[in-house]
């Protein structure tokens, strides 16, 4: 999980509905919880599915890296050897909400609760299902479910309420986020928001889900062209994206990643330069111009971008990876440590992240 290349498609995904979706998977105030408490499900599971468990676990570990298309081929397979297995369900209605597969992440989060009716997680994910939709009625019915023990819930319901002018109840959710000591500066802003009982356009269009349009589900389908490997009809797609949309983030920031996978730095930099420009939060972007900076051997350079995007967007995510690798390849092993915790904490049956770690905490004394 921790190597360069592995990190690399995964952020496609973090610019894909990019204002909405970098506030609801791990990213998310309460997402690491979430995925820790299915760990922890784990553990439970009787000899008997074995092998479903297995599967499931490998599919979490995909997961927490953002490669949702090939989690959701460990957890499609996961349920086929055991129908019951709760935890798999939930993983698969996940990674089918990542995928964009609404309707299939519906049935599968409505069949994990048909097993387990009280399920946090899978009530949390029909939750941010529908707020992804702007079905916000039928959102905040499932977030409310998954609040008491989510807290993933909170942040989906201050959202849910800012965007219908419901600032009383915006502000008590918000509260408790930014209380919880993990709030990022969105959750702040909401805060903000709710007690003064205004709603910026600005704040809005952070906020907000995006209407699903034909150039998003192109892109789309770009990313799941580049993870299979069929590079030469993503780049038609790219190509014709570019054209129309010479600058839009997640577009520029598609192209990027097409070009950096291909180990054409020269051409990723200045899209991803591009894209960061025009949007300063684009995570893709910006992990993607990390990489870049770290390829053409600007250690540096490198850190300090993902040093401020782990500021912005709490991790352990792309930026914690990035940081733990760099640190760690320069034997500063007292500052990889931490970070490396923190991603074996979310990947616990991680062999090569256990095995860094223990050598950090040698190295570090």
């Amino acid at each position: 999980m921790r190597r360069a290349d592995e990190l690399l498609v995964t952020s496609l995904k973090l610019d894909e509905r990019r204002r909405y979706r970098r506030r609801i998977i791990l990213f998310s105030i309460g997402g690491l919880a979430m995925f820790a408490a299915a760990c922890a499900i784990l553990l439970a599971v009787t000899a008997g599915s074995d092998k479903a468990a297995k599967f499931a676990a490998e599919g979490w570990t995909l997961w927490q890296t953002q490669k949702f298309d090939e989690a959701l081929d460990k957890f499609t397979e996961a349920v086929k050897l055991d129908p019951k297995n709760v935890n798999a369900y939930n993983g698969l209605g996940w990674s089918q909400f990542n995928t964009g597969k609404y309707d299939e992440a519906e049935k599968s989060f409505q069949k994990t609760l048909g097993l387990a009716p009280k399920y946090p997680a899978a009530l949390n994910g029909l939750g941010q299902l529908y707020l992804a939709q702007r079905k916000y009625d039928r959102a905040e019915k499932f977030l409310l479910q998954a609040a008491p023990q989510s807290s993933a819930a909170w942040y989906g319901l201050a959202k849910v309420y800012l965007l219908q002018g419901k600032f009383d109840e915006a502000a008590k959710w918000a509260k408790k986020v930014v209380a919880s000591g993990e709030a990022d500066e969105t959750a702040k802003q909401m805060l903000a928001a709710a007690n003064a009982k205004k709603l910026s356009d600005e704040l809005r269009s952070q906020i907000e889900p995006p209407e699903a349009t034909a150039e998003s589900n192109k892109l789309q389908q770009a990313w799941q062209l580049i993870n299979q490997g069929r590079r030469d009809e993503a780049k038609s797609i790219l190509d014709a994206l570019l054209a129309k949309s010479p600058n839009d983030p997640s577009t520029l920031n598609g192209v990027g990643w097409y070009h950096l996978i291909g180990g054409d730095v020269d051409k990723a930099k200045p899209l991803f330069e591009k894209a960061i420009a025009a949007d300063p939060n684009a995570a893709g972007a910006i992990n993607g111009l990390a990489r870049v900076l770290k390829a053409q051997g600007d250690d540096a350079g490198a850190i300090k971008l993902w040093d401020g995007m782990l500021k912005k967007f709490p991790g352990p995510n792309a930026a914690t990876a990035g940081l733990a690798d760099a640190y760690f390849e320069k034997g500063d092993y007292k500052k990889a440590l931490p970070l490396l915790e923190q991603l074996l904490k979310a990947t616990p049956d991680d062999e090569e992240l256990k095995s860094k770690l223990e050598q950090a905490r040698k190295g570090a004394g």
